[in-house]
């Protein structure tokens, strides 16, 4: 109960509510039903354990909706950022499975911050594999809603619609592209940005390369921009995409 009741803005009954739940929940989703408190406490600091606990009691009508909008802060909390602007992130811990449905429940109230969709991008660079733990509908509005985010950097949610469109079927990606590129809620130069990463003969790949190691999440000097590590962590567009960025780069450059 302490645990909760330091990390978490609630209430004693809240913290006593989570507690209890916390030893129902984690020892079933842990396999280990013989789990001391101090085993639980060490637990639920692991992101993808959290992630998992909070996700399993989304819809339970005891927990008051302010407490689960502070777990699910807390569980993007919980995941690695760089700590300095140079450093590149090396993380062992993954990030919970389902993270981009907890993204959905804060983009569904307004609340997808700045600090949010870092950790996103982070998250799916790691494991683009995160995209597809969730239903088509989920992934697409988290899509939608950070492209449409105004305090992150153009570079930054460029990054993530790259890595988003790369992983999901191509047919998924020609369709939220055109969509992203028709909105014209969303910068005309981030919209630009995406059909020439659609459009590049590499597939995007050396345009995102650059974005990576700008957010440190690859070196700034690379031994080999080639070398199959830096291949297997950067995508390319799917090619059923260039046909919807060549339209859109010759509608907003006709000359």
């Amino acid at each position: 109960m302490e645990t909760f009741r330091s990390e978490l803005p609630c209430s004693e009954t809240a913290a006593i509510l989570l507690a209890n739940l916390a030893r129902t929940i984690v020892p079933r989703l842990m396999g280990s039903p013989e789990d001391t408190d101090e085993d639980m406490v060490l637990r639920l600091r692991d992101p993808r354990v959290f992630g998992d606990f909070v996700e399993s009691i989304e819809g339970d009508s005891r927990v008051p909706a302010s407490v689960r909008n502070a777990l699910i802060e807390h569980a993007f909390d919980l995941l690695p950022l760089p700590r300095t602007e140079g450093e590149v992130i090396a993380v062992e811990t993954r990030a919970p499975r389902h993270l981009l449905s907890l993204a959905a429940v804060l983009a569904a109230m307004g609340g997808l911050s700045v600090l949010h969709v870092m950790h996103l991008v982070y998250a799916v660079f790691l494991d683009r594999s995160l995209v597809l733990e969730v239903p088509r509908r989920v992934r697409s509005s988290v899509l939608r809603a950070i492209v449409v985010e105004g305090g992150s950097g153009e570079g930054l949610r460029v990054l993530y619609a790259g890595l988003h469109l790369s992983t999901v079927p191509e047919s998924e990606a020609a369709t939220e592209l055109r969509r992203i590129l028709a909105g014209s809620a969303i910068p005309v130069a981030l919209r630009r940005s995406l059909a020439l990463l659609a459009t590049a003969e590499d597939g995007g790949q050396a345009r995102l390369t650059q974005m990576a190691q700008r957010e440190g999440l690859l070196p700034e000097v690379l031994d080999d921009p080639q070398g199959p590590s830096i291949l297997a962590s950067i995508p390319r567009m799917p090619e059923g995409l260039r046909s919807a960025g060549r339209r859109f780069l010759e509608q907003a450059d006709p000359d």
